[in-house]
């Protein structure tokens, strides 16, 4: 269907499902706020362009997180009906679906190129949704856009080798935390909000929390100088766009390729866009902020890696779909895989003053 065909189509009222006319209203809310960059204003540059290309005729309403609904409580109440759609990760649903990080930015993974080309080339979008319906969960997901990588970690001290790891106290979450544990290191549960305190009081001696972006907004750099890369535990972040699958089936196939045809243009878009907002933000924290941009050393991601890999396996013998999934993956790599490009080096800036305390949040 041609443009201009597509726009006249959606301003013919849909029988059963319009809502104030000929509008459509997705209530949406949001895992990450749309003030950070590349994780939430994502969502709005969504919300814009349904909104332009339907004639206003398809909204969604975005809201913030804990706006009536948690980050953790979007997957449930989209399924259930309580909200229309969510726009968030699928890495929030590990508990529930031990597969679902694999979706979403897992240790040692897909970069956001690696994913978009399963999703596009391979078995990614079909093994997406079947992951959904094997659990009974009534929601219909698009990957909808990348929100970076992340840092490897904010630290108050330098990793020299694999020991520094052992007894190291660490906000990190998920799979990337069980990777940890296995080297001696202790997760730690700590809010963003508190990250400040739990620093200056001792409590933690590491964390991580987003792109090295999304940190440089929440202030992280104000108190702490120390940043390794590569994010290994998380290399690609997808965003997802979950909607209520009897939602999904009302709004009929006009809009239905509109929204699909918005999230891949999106994917698109954002590839190299979140790339560069990395990159960009890891220049800002160490020309103006004062941070050291460290890289791992090659024994601490040796021993990553291997510990990344008996964590793998446990998942594999627990969970069949995540042992699918993970096979399929490796097995597209592989038939896909071509030469490897050199990584990226990364420059160190000089530390500050030896004895100046960090700035105050």
């Amino acid at each position: 269907m041609g443009a201009l065909a597509l726009a006249v189509a959606l301003l013919v009222p849909i029988k059963g499902e319009t809502e104030e006319g000929d509008t459509v209203t997705l209530v949406t809310p949001l895992a990450y706020g749309t003030y950070l960059p590349g994780l939430g204003t994502p969502a709005l540059t969504l919300a814009r362009a349904l909104k332009k290309s339907s004639g206003r005729t398809l909204v969604l309403d975005l809201k913030q997180p804990g706006d009536g609904t948690l980050p953790y409580e979007i997957l449930d109440k989209v399924s259930d009906g309580k909200v229309d759609a969510g726009f968030d990760t699928a890495g929030l649903w590990a508990a529930k679906l031990p597969a679902a990080p694999l979706f979403g930015g897992f240790p040692f993974g897909p970069d956001a190129k690696g994913y978009l080309a399963w999703f596009d080339h391979g078995n990614g979008r079909k093994l997406y949704q079947e992951m959904y319906d094997e659990a009974g969960l009534k929601v219909h997901v698009l990957p909808c856009a990348f929100g970076g990588a992340e840092g490897g970690g904010w630290f108050a001290k330098e990793i020299h080798a694999k020991k520094d790891l052992d007894g190291l106290r660490m906000r990190i979450f998920g799979l990337g935390a069980r990777v940890m544990s296995r080297l001696g290191t202790i997760p730690v549960l700590v809010s963003g909000g508190d990250l400040e305190q739990a620093f200056d009081k001792g409590k933690i001696d590491a964390a991580e929390l987003y792109t090295p972006a999304a940190d440089r907004e929440e202030g992280i750099q104000n108190f702490v100088k120390l940043i390794y890369m590569p994010g290994w535990h998380q290399p690609a972040t997808v965003l997802e766009l979950l909607i209520n699958k009897d939602r999904w089936n009302a709004l009929g196939p006009e809009r239905q390729e509109l929204i699909e045809a918005t999230c891949r243009d999106l994917l698109q878009s954002t590839l190299g866009e979140s790339a560069g907002l990395q990159a960009a933000a890891l220049a800002d924290l160490s020309a103006k902020d004062g941070v050291r941009i460290l890289s791992w050393p090659a024994e601490v991601l040796d021993a990553l890696r291997a510990s990344w890999a008996q964590v793998a396996k446990k998942e594999v013998i627990r969970d069949y779909f995540f042992k699918a999934v993970l096979e399929d993956m490796e097995k597209f790599k592989a038939g896909t895989a071509g030469p490897t490009p050199p990584a990226p080096v990364i420059e160190t800036a000089e530390p500050a003053a030896a004895g100046k305390e960090p700035a105050a949040r």
